[in-house]
């Protein structure tokens, strides 16, 4: 992992020496976790991690938090800085790596932190919020081992929607369903909860994110499960649809066309397709067949994230030049479809799939059907 590390964060110099930027300050959890492999809360709470194209990274915690920083993090120096003092430290040690002669990128969490500072004492030194441009070109592409903690947050998942399944019936409510997924997840190693277990029913899976309540699941409803596992920090994401009963037709045929629209994608999805040539893909399958979607978005890059840059999405919302790239981990589809009046029929089909050289790759592998219970 060493060496890894020391590779993530050769990848940040060449995103800067590609976009001319002098220096590199990151200070969410993600991207702590990505350039130090610091996973300790309380770390990455407090870190901020530096580079430049000096071969010194510098990651800054606060100074109660030295010892443990020293300990976790990976080919970096640790200074420390006290409450009130971060923001000189943070400019101090930018300056004395050559961080400061050119515009200095930071993602949304640094920004916050530190873009006062900079106004004050570096005026002429431009500040810009990266954030998204650090998710897309730095961290999209998946190394083998962040392959592998997705794909075993991928099984988990597979795991704990099998459980979810097992408990619906009538009479249960949302919470309840949503409880025993977690429970299962967590008892199979999953080590956080970052991807909040959606369980929605009746009128309210037409919600794109409805988080699960006290209602009770009723014979003849529709039920929607979103949910996701976490391995060293990595997520997976997973969401089906069911039915308490025997599906009215109308709404199988729309599953049907949701599945197919999928199964297009996945058909198409390989490296150098882009952005818009795949969100394309089913746009006219579901509307020739009478199902068209609701939404703009129809996936997005997992990872440290459970969304991550770059999304798919359309009606113009994405950079349509954007490239699909090998060992990509998308998760789609999250789009639902509409049927005459009823404007979202609530279904969900959702899957996390692998970009390889030779097309896509399921990493999830619970049951795809409409699923009667």
């Amino acid at each position: 992992m060493i060496n890894e590390i020391a590779q993530r964060q050769e990848k940040a110099r060449n995103f800067m020496q590609r976009n001319s930027y002098s220096g590199l300050v990151m200070a969410t959890p993600q991207n702590i976790q990505y350039f130090t492999d610091v996973t300790e809360p309380s770390i990455q709470t407090c870190g901020v991690v530096i580079i430049t194209q000096k071969p010194e990274t510098v990651f800054a915690v606060l100074w109660v938090e030295k010892d443990t920083a020293i300990e976790q993090a990976k080919e970096v120096s640790v200074k420390t800085y006290t409450p009130d003092s971060q923001g000189k430290v943070i400019l101090k040690i930018l300056e004395q790596l050559g961080g400061t002669e050119g515009p200095v990128a930071m993602d949304i969490t640094a920004t916050t932190w530190l873009e006062g500072s900079f106004k004050r004492n570096l005026p002429k030194v431009e500040v810009i919020n990266a954030t998204f441009a650090i998710e897309e070109q730095i961290r999209s592409v998946k190394s083998e081992t962040e392959i592998e903690f997705i794909r075993k947050a991928c099984e988990i998942a597979d795991a704990g929607m099998k459980t979810a399944a097992e408990a619906l019936k009538p009479g249960m409510t949302e919470l309840e369903v949503a409880s025993l997924a977690q429970h299962r997840m967590v008892t199979l190693g999953s080590d956080a909860i970052k991807h909040t277990i959606y369980v929605a029913s009746g009128p309210r899976v037409r919600l794109l994110h409805s988080s699960a309540t006290q209602k009770k699941i009723s014979a003849g409803e529709i039920v929607s499960i979103d949910l996701g596992a976490v391995i060293h920090g990595y997520t997976s994401d997973l969401a089906r649809t069911f039915f308490i009963g025997k599906p009215p037709e109308q709404l199988q045929r729309a599953f049907d066309t949701l599945r197919g629209a999928q199964g297009i994608m996945l058909e198409k999805l390989c490296p150098g397709i882009t952005v818009n040539e795949i969100q394309a893909v089913p746009q006219e399958f579901t509307k020739t067949a009478g199902f068209p979607m609701v939404g703009g978005l129809m996936g997005h890059n997992v990872g440290l994230e459970v969304e991550e840059q770059p999304f798919l999405m359309r009606n113009g919302e994405s950079n349509p030049e954007a490239k699909i790239e090998k060992n990509n981990i998308l998760a789609f589809f999250q789009c639902s479809v509409k049927h005459g009046k009823a404007l979202n029929l609530g279904i969900r089909l959702e899957d996390t799939i692998l970009v390889t050289e030779s097309g896509a790759k399921m990493l999830t592998t619970y049951p795809r059907e409409l699923l009667s219970i």
